[in-house]
């Protein structure tokens, strides 16, 4: 569409000021259960969302369809959510940043591997699990594969455009040994699919599952404690939500007043690197800001928050590139976070603990977690850890403890770094002591 015709209409109804964000997204999903083709599809959809300053106020409105009537559908909708707004706004459109740091994240060779061979992909995983352990009773196979774009225009001529790409491969598997039965989820991310290793991946889901026979519960108490980096992960999310303004300016934060002092370990470190060169690369954010590379925390010490223009202006500093905005509402967000990882291995990290534990995996975090005192307490499964060696695997246990408090306990991390479907990269993380809950 010619959207240079939207803001000729839009001065023409007395917008002096407007922006439009446009967004298409198209992804392929098929998954294989039991050697069948449980779910496949391939969906494309796309949104325009328009924004303008009527008489001094805020206007918005969103729509999916595009067409000849789209433009004066999204400007009748600015006029009309103005008129209502009974708010005398400050809100204003941005003109734009001085630089932007455009790059191109997309990978056109993931989009020519025809479907076919994608399907082959995973039914030559799902066999070779089957094939891995006798024990295999159920396995369930995933591609999730994702194309999107998005583009930014204003009335004061900023034109942004941006393209990526990325897929994953998932795998649960349901092992049986006699009456019992364990399960391993293992999920791989990447916009190269040459940079799958198979035989790696099937050997890693399967021995998931393989290691819990035999679990059991262990004596309550306090233990030196390793948490795995998918756990870790998580609870880093939590940590970081903490950090947008909007939570710290509605005194619903745990980091409220704590910017330029020592809030975790020395050990931790977290950069956000949206200009990081890979599948969540961004070079602006939703209100059209060029995003930056930033250090949060530097050696425990907490260094910015997470600022849109709004929440910025009421703390009279710059946005840091975090804005976003969709239904006509401006939020904050982060993405491409990186936790500085250790030069440790794992068996390293772990070699000096004569008894302590393992977690590699929580449920009931969400509703566990109290977000702003960071009062945390979920189940958990993981291994003993005996004189420096995983020893037998746990079950019916749990962790608890204050998010803070374990930052600030947080005595390093391992090598072993990976990037989630979340957008954080971290690695396992050694915890000098955590309360676990058991016989």
């Amino acid at each position: 569409m010619n959207f240079s015709q939207f803001f000729a209409l839009a001065k023409e109804k007395g917008i002096k000021e407007s922006q439009l964000s446009f967004s298409r997204s198209k992804a392929l999903s098929v998954s294989l259960f039991c050697h069948e083709i449980e779910d496949f599809r391939i969906n494309d959809s796309q949104s325009v969302i328009a924004a303008g300053i009527v008489n001094g106020k805020f206007g918005s409105s969103r729509t999916e369809k595009l067409d000849k009537d789209t433009f004066s559908f999204l400007t009748d909708g600015i006029l009309l959510t103005a008129r209502l707004n009974e708010k005398e706004d400050t809100a204003d459109i941005f003109a734009g940043s001085e630089k932007y740091h455009k790059k191109s994240a997309y990978n056109p060779a993931l989009n020519d591997v025809r479907v076919e061979e994608k399907i082959s992909l995973i039914r030559s995983i799902e066999e070779a699990i089957y094939a891995a352990d006798s024990r295999v009773a159920d396995v369930e196979v995933g591609y999730t594969e994702r194309e999107s774009e998005s583009a930014f225009y204003n009335s004061f001529g900023l034109k942004l455009k941006q393209k990526g790409n990325y897929f994953y491969i998932y795998a649960e598997v349901v092992m049986r040994e006699g009456e019992v039965t364990k399960t391993n989820y293992n999920v791989f991310l990447e916009k190269d699919l040459n940079a799958f290793d198979k035989d790696a991946f099937v050997k890693e889901t399967v021995k998931g599952a393989a290691r819990k026979f035999g679990a059991d519960s262990i004596a309550s108490k306090k233990y030196p404690t390793i948490i795995d980096r998918e756990v870790m992960a998580d609870l880093i999310n939590y940590f970081l939500s903490s950090a947008i303004a909007d939570e710290v300016q509605r005194h619903s934060s745990m980091l409220e007043g704590k910017l330029g002092t020592k809030i975790a370990s020395s050990k931790l470190t977290i950069e956000e690197r949206p200009l990081e060169k890979n599948v969540f690369f961004s070079y602006f954010d939703g209100e059209g800001v060029a995003t930056r590379n930033k250090v949060v925390v530097k050696n425990g010490v907490l260094q910015t928050y997470f600022y849109n223009r709004e929440t910025a202006k009421k703390d009279g500093v710059e946005s840091t590139g975090n804005g976003t905005w969709g239904g006509g509402k401006v939020g904050t967000g982060f993405s491409n976070v990186f936790v500085k990882p250790g030069k440790q291995s794992f068996d390293e990290l772990i070699s000096g603990i004569k008894d302590g534990v393992y977690i590699t995996e929580v449920a009931g975090l969400g509703t566990g977690m109290n977000a702003t005192s960071g009062d945390f307490s979920c189940q958990a499964e993981g291994f003993h850890i005996v004189d420096g060696k995983l020893a037998e695997p746990l079950t019916l246990i749990t962790l608890s403890g204050n998010l803070l408090k374990m930052l600030g306990d947080l005595k390093g991390f391992a090598n072993d770094a990976k990037m989630t479907l979340g957008s954080i990269s971290v690695a396992s993380a050694f915890i000098k002591s955590m309360n676990i809950g058991g016989k």
